[in-house]
């Protein structure tokens, strides 16, 4: 089975997203793919989503703590191995060196053959959504830490032994050249996409919606449902 194709499952992969559910929504079905195949994967949450609420009754430090807990079971379902907090604050985000310091410390604690982040330059989301500015942080800053910063000696040789990550899935609508099967896996996606009440409780139409959207993903490739990535080879 050649190195990423749209089978091979790496031995350790690391999701790098700003928020609780981000990664749910961006590759979980894979996520939970992978996991039974037996790769050990790591979550690195940047921010733990303190003001992504409308609701009043919360706090920052009060929703902080929700949202980790339910973060938490999410990655029960899916099967996940490690999780960390970054705790940076929601809505605050900036791609600065210190956070590229500190997921190159991670990245080369975990060591992950495979990186899952978003796309830094997606902007606007169809004709109806503009995209977080904590998600393009996020993205950036993870693309920055694994190339070159992970893999060179002569930076922060304190943070540990360098580590080179063999690919990026990149979460984007443009240039897609890899497709994921996750006809058997979409239905744990969704149970992890559940686990985020704070988030989530009030979507009746989730379900519908990412069974429609993973079909729309897969329909042209000969698959019932789909997770797609633009797939940045990095080591052959």
């Amino acid at each position: 089975m050649a190195k990423f194709d749209s089978d091979w499952v790496p031995n350790t992969a690391m999701t790098i997203f700003a928020h609780p559910d981000d990664a749910e929504f961006s590759c979980s079905a894979t996520v939970a793919k992978w996991a039974r195949a037996g790769c050990e994967i790591t979550y690195v949450l940047i921010t733990s989503g303190n003001v992504g609420t409308h609701d009043t009754r919360y706090t920052p430090d009060s929703l902080m703590e929700v949202r980790e807990r339910e973060q938490r079971s999410a990655c029960e379902v899916l099967g996940v191995k490690h999780v960390e907090f970054m705790r940076y604050d929601d809505g605050r985000l900036v791609a600065d060196l210190k956070l590229r310091r500190e997921l190159v410390r991670l990245i080369r604690r975990y060591k992950p053959e495979v990186v899952f982040c978003g796309d830094p330059n997606q902007v606007f989301w169809l004709n109806n959504r503009i995209n977080h500015p904590d998600h393009r942080a996020a993205a950036l800053a993870t693309i920055d830490a694994v190339f070159p910063a992970s893999e060179m000696e002569l930076l922060w040789p304190e943070e540990g032994p360098v580590w080179k990550v063999h690919g990026v899935y990149v979460r984007t609508d443009e240039g897609l050249n890899t497709w994921i099967d996750v006809s058997d896996t979409l239905d744990t996606k969704i149970k992890a996409l559940r686990e985020h009440h704070s988030q989530l409780d009030d979507n009746t139409g989730l379900e519908d919606m990412i069974r429609q959207r993973h079909a729309d993903t897969g329909k042209d490739h000969g698959l019932a449902y789909a997770e797609a990535f633009r797939v940045i080879r990095l080591k052959e």
